[in-house]
């Protein structure tokens, strides 16, 4: 769960009277041609938002991209986080889901021009592979193609980073090998994740075909570490060669920050 109210038990009778009143027909009842208002999903209350997705209690609600001040005061937040030399990946983990600022990581469909999101994003923390393995997120979105996957791997902001000719330090070397077991995992065990996520979905809808169907093209994977002066020109060569080759995307910290602030106002993820 992001949240800490379990969308999964519904609407309370104050929320189910709200949306009545914008969409003319109660809660749970289909609209019939000629009756009851068009439908404005960003009218709704948020809780019936989150009710009608296919994962409620995962569901990154695009209304709060509006929320310029506090999207703005949270990126500060973030930003001066990193700034402390002491801040560590289980800080940045912590943080986040304290305060609930899951934009930061909803933003790399956006920053990464992954074209997902316009039909929904939603975010898995710590999510679980089968007994031996765990994403630190598992973001997913899904636009006219269909579902589409990111495993996120966060490590420390400082530390072994890069090298001092720019090959990767131990930091994104120990990201990408995680990377790496789950891309070796999925074709294997593709049925397991199908059953792991009808454990979040709504019980009002299926699972689509892509999460019973293994198209390894709908995955995508991320690792993010250290500052942006930590990347030097044979870093950023090595890093255009893991997009090209295994859809592997290296980033920097200072691009979660850029990421994040060019969210604010947008429509979608």
């Amino acid at each position: 769960m992001l949240y800490k109210r379990n969308y999964h038990l519904g609407l309370t009778e104050e929320e189910k009277q709200r949306y009545e009143e914008v969409t003319g027909r109660k809660f749970g009842e289909k609209r019939v041609n000629g009756f009851g208002s068009v439908n404005n999903f960003l009218t709704y209350p948020k809780a019936a938002r989150m009710c009608k997705s296919l994962f409620p209690n995962n569901y990154l609600d695009v209304t709060e991209l509006h929320d310029v001040e506090r999207l703005g005061y949270a990126n500060e937040e973030f930003f001066s986080l990193l700034n402390n030399e002491r801040c560590t990946e289980r800080d940045i983990l912590n943080f986040i889901k304290e305060k609930e600022y899951y934009h930061i990581i909803g933003s790399i469909i956006w920053g990464l021009t992954i074209n997902i999101g316009n039909h929904g994003a939603y975010l898995f923390p710590e999510f679980q592979l089968g007994s031996s393995y765990k994403a630190d997120y598992l973001l997913m979105g899904k636009s006219s193609g269909g579902f589409e996957f990111i495993f996120i791997e966060l490590e420390n902001p400082y530390g072994n980073i890069t090298l001092k000719d720019g090959q990767l330090g131990a930091e994104f070397r120990d990201g990408i090998s995680q990377l790496e077991d789950w891309k070796r995992w999925l074709p294997i065990n593709y049925s397991s994740f199908g059953e792991v996520m009808r454990k979040y979905k709504n019980s009002a809808f299926d699972l689509p075909e892509e999460f019973y169907v293994l198209d390894m093209s709908r995955f995508h994977y991320v690792v993010v570490a250290g500052r942006r002066s930590d990347f030097l020109d044979k870093t950023y060569i090595i890093k255009r060669e893991r997009k090209k080759v295994d859809d592997i995307n290296i980033i920097h910290y200072d691009n979660l920050c850029d990421f994040s602030n060019n969210l604010i106002g947008k429509k979608t993820y």
